[in-house]
Order: C-alpha cells, then sequence, then structure tokens
C-alpha cells in the first residue's frame, strides 16, 4: 500500500480546521501531591504519639543507667535533647520518623521534593516553639493558617517543608475536615486554662489545705513546735505573703539571700518573724531555707 500514500501524499487537515480534539499531554506532579498535606493532618497527631513514647523511653533508659530521678526539672533538658536528635536523625536519614514511617508519612520540602539536611534542623529545632503554650497549640493554629495545601507548622514555614501522605492509612483514609479545627480549638482551651490557672494560682489566698502544709513543713525543717509555726504563718500573712504566690517569692529570696550572704526585705521580715514567734532555731537557717 506505499504505492497509494506515495500518491496522496501527507494528511493535511482542511482550511479552517484546529485541532480541538487532541488530548493534552498530563502535567506533571511530584508523587507527594498537595492534597496529601491536609490528608496526613489525622496521621501526624497519631505519628506524634508513637515518636514521644519512644523519646520517654529512652530518658528512662538515661535515667536508669545514671542513676537519676525521672521526675526532675534540672533533667527536663535531656529528655528535650533526646526529643531533638532523635526527629533530627531520622528525618534527616529517612524523611520519617518510626511513627510518620507507621502511617505512611514523610517529612518533604515546600515544593514536593526532598527536604535537606538544614531544613529538618530547622523544623526540629523549632518544635519547642510549636509546642508553646501547650497541646501543641502554636503548631495547630499555625496549620490551620497554612491552609489544607501546605499544613504547615511553624517549623515547616521556617524551615520550607511539609508532612505529606504518601502511603498507608494516611493516604488511604486522610483526614476528615472537623479534625484539625476541633484540635486546635482544644487546644486552645486548654492553654487559656492553663494560663489562668498559673495567673490566678498566684493570687489566690492561701486555704486550709495550704496552711496545714506550710506549718508541716515548718516543723520538719525547723524542728518548731506547731504552735511556733502557726504563729510564724500568722506575722507572714499580716506582713502581705497570703497568697501563694507571695509565699512562694518569699520563699525564693529568702534562699537567694541566704546564699549570697546578704540580707534583704523579705529575709529582714523573716526574721523579725521567726524573733517575734521565738523560734529555736537560728534566724538565718529559719524554716523557709
Amino acid at each position: 500500500m506505499g504505492y497509494v500514500q506515495d500518491a496522496v501524499g501527507p494528511s493535511v487537515p482542511p482550511p479552517g480546521w484546529t485541532p480541538t480534539d487532541v488530548p493534552k499531554a498530563p502535567v506533571s506532579q511530584p508523587p507527594e501531591t498537595l492534597d496529601g498535606a491536609d490528608a496526613a493532618v489525622r496521621w501526624r497527631i497519631s505519628a506524634a504519639g508513637i515518636d514521644n513514647i519512644l523519646v520517654i523511653l529512652a530518658y528512662l533508659l538515661v535515667c536508669a543507667v545514671l542513676g537519676w530521678r525521672v521526675v526532675a526539672l534540672g533533667h527536663l533538658w535531656v529528655s528535650s535533647a533526646l526529643a531533638l536528635a532523635y526527629h533530627f536523625a531520622f528525618e534527616a536519614r529517612y524523611g520519617q520518623t518510626i511513627g510518620k514511617r507507621q502511617y505512611g508519612l514523610r517529612v518533604v520540602s515546600a515544593d514536593g521534593g526532598q527536604a535537606g539536611t538544614r531544613a529538618i534542623a530547622i523544623r526540629s529545632v523549632l518544635r519547642f516553639v510549636d509546642a508553646l503554650p501547650t497541646c501543641y497549640v502554636s503548631g495547630l493554629v499555625s496549620m490551620m493558617r497554612t491552609g489544607p495545601a501546605r499544613r504547615q507548622r511553624i517549623g515547616d514555614i521556617a524551615g520550607q517543608t511539609m508532612v505529606v501522605a504518601v502511603e498507608g492509612r494516611a493516604l488511604d483514609r486522610g483526614t476528615p475536615r472537623w479534625m484539625l479545627p476541633s484540635a486546635t480549638i482544644f487546644g486552645l482551651l486548654m492553654s487559656a486554662v492553663l494560663i489562668f490557672g498559673i495567673a490566678h494560682g498566684a493570687s489566690r489566698p492561701l486555704t486550709v489545705r495550704d496552711r496545714d502544709a506550710f506549718i508541716t513543713g515548718c516543723e520538719r525543717s525547723a524542728m518548731a513546735p506547731p504552735d511556733a509555726c502557726a504563729c510564724l504563718l500568722t506575722r507572714l500573712e499580716d506582713d502581705g505573703y497570703n497568697t501563694t504566690g507571695a509565699l512562694r517569692e518569699l520563699y525564693d529570696n529568702e534562699r537567694r539571700d541566704a546564699a549570697s550572704g546578704t540580707l534583704g526585705p523579705d529575709s529582714r521580715n523573716v526574721v523579725a518573724a521567726l524573733t517575734a514567734c521565738r523560734f529555736p532555731t537560728p534566724a538565718s537557717s529559719g524554716p523557709l531555707a
């Protein structure tokens, strides 16, 4: 049939015809589509639960090896350092922590490519900012603000990264639309309760339980009779130390003066109260020391 084609020549469209029916080539997209960021939200929360458990277990192991008390403010930095090292090491090497791998999540750059080491370091360090003031509320608010295409927490914005669903349950099941707003509202409410408690707890008048605890602690630390400790508390309340916050500040200032060998206004008030209540111990080592 070649001689027929040679006689007819190449196919030429008729005049006025435009190729409207020619299919367009598909636009290439990275494997982590923008919808994956919104689908990942629910599973980011679940993955964080697994990762936090692993960090806590590592912290408990460190405490057991070093003979540390588990609940000690001086050791909290160790837990924070472990969390930072864990997330950075796994996300820089594999793009996902153990928790993220469990649910099919991956940390990628904002354009959908592989996230660099510097970007992972930034998002890892700012994880602590996202957690403020409690319940990860700063991160949740940021995820709401950046919208479904990105769902970036503060660390993601600074590091130009995002977390997307790439496989498994996260990709198959996604996230209900109500979940992120509900989690954000819950976090805001819990943060408000925490801030209110801190702000008003310090100005709360002493309760009967507070007074009993003060007197008991006074008896044990100063080896003083109950009536002398009750007298001390009464004198301190008369001097204006009648809230939990005021007593805590008095305690801190008295400890600071004792360490520096000085006698500030609060310490002078303590000495006067100890003298008036005839404490058997020297005033410089009073019950607040």
